[in-house]
């Protein structure tokens, strides 16, 4: 049954990939010969053509997270350019401000004085910055970072701020209503959403569509994201299909016990890292802080792991099959979205973070996994995460003030730990084998960190 139900889900995969390629139109890569060189993607307009827009991420971002924005442009008319900027995505060139400045400048040159601008976070800071120095028609910003204004030379912006944003954004927001050379400024607050996540949301979609002039009801975003949905759930049930075993054998655990050893261990590493950083030499903004934090973690828990389940190499190829198997599926689904490749650079990263990440996996599967009723081993695995957040977070605020990013994204982290965690449970059940289920998680995360985070 098995067998014939995986090709089933396979076929229904491949058509939805195929349906989503015919909705999505044509989307092209390139880069912008420019100093420094900018990576972009090319969305063709769909119908009758409009002027060109330059999409400007984030930091700790890249283009493809700006992909369904694109796509819905181009299917408004629009001409769509998505950039890297320098250190992110497929950019080689390492990131600092002025460089990515600089960056967005050149490419705005490549593509001429009309056209529109959309910048996100960081992004619409950029283009803030540039704006003072040079006319741009039109300029949408959204939840713009605070920044130096003098003026701004657009004749149009549109601001846009989410309801639960950081709290500096949206005292920052009448500052740009105040600037001089403004005709036409507006602003919209999208409710039930943070710093990003509007960036998917239709209706925000729409409201940038409209604005720069385009039709919104041409737009497809809705069944954009209903196809990504889907073919996330054949992903998820196809191993669900082959990674079915036993669980995890109970134990009598003392609970508060152990949580006292996470809290023991998260303050070791939180003391360390006031001195040094471990695997600074990572240069990875503000995340060669996080994986030093969870590195050392590991270590001071590593001798009570092992007293417990001495290390076994047997099966320990499920952990990794079942890594690659995540990591490919995310190329094929998620990488349209997320940038998940690994450029020269990102490659003896991803080793040393695996490598790093292997002691916490390890005592988590060997100290948590087995506690019994399932719940409960899900729930402590989630308030030890929580916790040792909340020691990462109190460090970058006070010690190391230099990676005080991390509180932009650590609820982010968190919820992909807790993620890994759950999803590891499949291969402990298949292996029966915690260094397995910790290479695993390793991995994946690794992986995901070196493809995401930027390079300094």
């Amino acid at each position: 049954m098995r067998p014939w139900l995986t090709v089933l889900l396979v076929a229904i995969l491949v058509l939805l990939a195929g349906l989503n390629s015919r909705i999505s139109g044509l989307r092209e890569r390139g880069v912008f010969r420019t100093d420094p060189p900018s990576p972009y993607f090319h969305y063709s307009p769909r119908g009758s053509e409009r002027q060109k827009v330059l999409v400007v991420h984030g930091l700790n971002a890249n283009k493809e997270m700006m992909n369904l924005l694109c796509f819905a442009l181009s299917d408004a008319g629009f001409d769509v350019y998505s950039i890297d900027l320098p250190g992110h995505g497929d950019s080689e060139t390492p990131f600092n401000a002025l460089i990515a400045r600089k960056a967005v400048a050149a490419a705005l040159d490549s593509l001429g004085p009309d056209t529109a601008v959309i910048g996100h976070s960081l992004g619409a800071t950029l283009l803030l910055d540039i704006a003072n120095d040079r006319p741009l028609p039109s300029m949408v910003l959204l939840s713009p970072a605070p920044t130096p204004l003098d003026q701004i030379h657009s004749d149009h912006v549109l601001v846009m701020t989410g309801q639960f944003d950081l709290p500096r954004i949206p005292l920052f927001v009448p500052r740009i209503e105040d600037t001089a050379g403004i005709s036409d400024f507006q602003k919209k607050t999208i409710s039930w959403s943070g710093h990003s996540a509007y960036v998917l949301r239709p209706e925000a979609i729409r409201t940038v569509v409209a604005w720069l002039g385009g039709d919104p009801t041409r737009i497809r975003t809705a069944n954009r994201l209903v196809i990504v949905i889907l073919e996330l759930i054949i992903l998820v049930a196809i191993p669900l299909l082959w990674l079915c075993g036993e669980p995890a054998g109970s134990t009598v655990v003392q609970g508060g016990l152990l949580l006292l050893c996470y809290i023991a261990a998260s303050a070791v590493a939180f003391f360390v890292s006031a001195i040094v950083v471990v695997l600074r030499f990572l240069h990875l903004f503000a995340t060669d802080y996080l994986i030093s934090f969870a590195f050392l973690t590991g270590l001071a828990l590593l001798p009570a792991s092992l007293r417990k389940s001495p290390l076994k190499l047997s099966n320990t190829h499920v952990g990794g099959l079942s890594a690659l198997y995540v990591i490919a599926a995310g190329g094929f689904i998620v990488s349209e979205h997320v940038h998940l490749t690994l450029s020269d650079g990102r490659w003896w990263r991803f080793l040393v973070m695996t490598l790093a990440l292997v002691p916490l996996s390890f005592a988590d599967e060997v100290l948590l996994r087995p506690i019994r009723p399932w719940w409960k081993a899900a729930g402590a695995a989630a308030l030890t995460r929580i916790l040792m957040a909340a020691f990462a977070i109190t460090g970058a605020m006070t010690t190391n003030r230099d990676d005080a990013f991390i509180v932009l994204i650590v609820h982010l982290v968190v919820v992909f730990w807790i993620g890994l965690w759950l999803a590891g449970e499949w291969v402990w059940r298949r292996c029966g084998n915690p260094l397995a289920a910790a290479g695993f998680s390793a991995i994946v995360q690794a992986w995901v960190f070196a493809a995401v985070f930027v390079l300094q």
